[in-house]
């Protein structure tokens, strides 16, 4: 029985290679098919992109003229690729890539360009639909015809995803660096006025209408590391404010500055709309986010002043404000203290180091400063007895020569205790 079994395997082999021949040679023909039509379905491909992609629609003449030819050189790659049967190669793929660059370059979204991929295979495959018929050996190829459109696909589309990302992150860190060097040149005075309201121009500012500068932040230097692994998500967050097409968001020392329209009344629509958003954002990003808004100024080259008062601002939000938001205008006690910098720190010094080592003092002072002078409130806040309270108050009087009863003593300790929150530990 071994030798009849030995002598049918040629003969299955054979059929198996004759079969594998004729279907190799309808595929070649299905080709030949498609390379005849190739013309026909670039343009047929870019037909498509018009009708199902919206931001195809808006591209000049001359992108879609090079869209198409595009869709010429997908295709004979393709046809190309499956007649070696091999995958699409480096060098095919390369042109992909300059491709997809071009269009993060024109601003076509990232989703539309793989839409058109998956629209253009969409197109080639009904085609090759038509051309296979019913033949066995054409349906058999069919098969291999739909296996290399796929893989076509899936390499053409992830070469052109990450061109496209590659350009748009250039694109981004340019815009940034664009950003910067218009705040810097705007703040320094190494820009003329007319440099400063190009670049504005440039950035999509309207430069005919008075602008503001407003700076956010987190309340605490040591979470500065949280900030900035979130102010990407925040300035997404931040598309909600008003004017946000018409605003500037700027990285500025780990900090946000934006710089926005602020004629009329919409300062106001941004101090309310940014004080819904900080709050928002402070919970949802998990850090405690503070922000400072400087006056309006007429001109974008005037905005030195707005960004010095937006910081002075966002110091006394950071610096035990009651409030997460702060304008300029609610901030003046700062504003002096901020100014005569030496000074503030000597007067934070000079009043607050008696009290080094009495946390319990200093605890009860700024209680009895934010409640007036109400000793059993203060001693209900600390859950103390009114009697402990007036002792810890006379001891302050004692170590520091100023009597927090008085108008006087209570306004130098309480300029010392806010110098020493705005400037930091070594100020007290």
């Amino acid at each position: 029985m071994s030798g009849p079994r030995a002598r049918k395997r040629p003969a299955r082999a054979d059929a198996a290679k004759l079969e594998g021949g004729a279907v190799a040679r309808a595929l070649g023909e299905i080709l030949d098919e498609l390379e005849r039509d190739i013309d026909v379905l670039a343009d047929r491909m870019l037909e498509r992109y018009l009708v199902a992609i919206p931001a195809y629609r808006s591209l000049p003449d001359e992108t879609l003229r090079q869209i198409r030819d595009v869709n010429l050189k997908n295709l004979e790659g393709f046809v190309g690729s499956l007649r070696a049967g091999a995958f699409p190669s480096g060098e095919q793929l390369q042109w992909i890539g300059e491709s997809a660059s071009r269009r993060a370059r024109e601003g076509v979204p990232l989703s539309a360009l793989l839409a058109a991929y998956r629209t253009g295979a969409h197109v080639a495959w009904v085609e090759s639909m038509r051309k296979i018929g019913d033949d066995p050996n054409r349906l058999r190829a069919g098969l291999e015809l739909a296996t290399g459109v796929m893989q076509w696909t899936d390499a053409a589309s992830g070469a052109a995803a990450q061109a496209y990302l590659a350009e748009y992150e250039r694109l981004t860190s340019d815009r940034e660096s664009a950003r910067r060097d218009f705040l810097d040149g705007a703040l320094s005075g190494t820009l003329t006025a007319d440099e400063v309201l190009a670049r504005a121009e440039a950035l999509g500012l309207d430069v005919a209408v008075p602008h503001a500068v407003l700076a956010i932040g987190v309340s605490a230097p040591d979470r500065q590391a949280d900030f900035r692994a979130a102010w990407h998500r925040l300035k997404a967050m931040m598309s909600e404010l008003p004017d946000a097409d018409a605003s500037v968001v700027i990285p500025h020392g780990g900090d946000l500055a934006v710089v926005f329209p602020a004629d009329g009344s919409r300062s106001e629509a941004m101090h309310a709309s940014l004080s819904a958003l900080v709050e928002r954002a402070s919970s949802v990003l998990e850090v405690d986010l503070r922000a400072g808004i400087g006056r309006a100024r007429e001109t974008v080259a005037e905005l030195v002043g707005s960004h010095r008062e937006a910081w002075i601002a966002l110091a006394a939000a950071r610096a035990g404000s009651g409030r997460h938001v702060v304008a300029y205008g609610e901030v003046m006690v700062e504003e002096l203290l901020l100014r005569e910098r030496g000074v503030a720190r000597r007067l934070a010094q000079a009043v607050l180091d008696p009290l080094e080592g009495h946390p319990d003092l200093r605890r009860t002072l700024v209680e009895f400063i934010a409640r007036g002078p109400s000793l059993p409130a203060v001693a209900r806040a600390l859950f103390l007895h009114p009697n402990t309270v007036a002792y810890r108050l006379a001891r302050v009087k004692e170590l520091t020569g100023r009597d927090p009863k008085s108008p006087a003593g209570m306004a130098e300790l309480y300029l010392a205790l806010r110098a020493a929150e705005l400037l930091g530990r070594d100020a007290g």
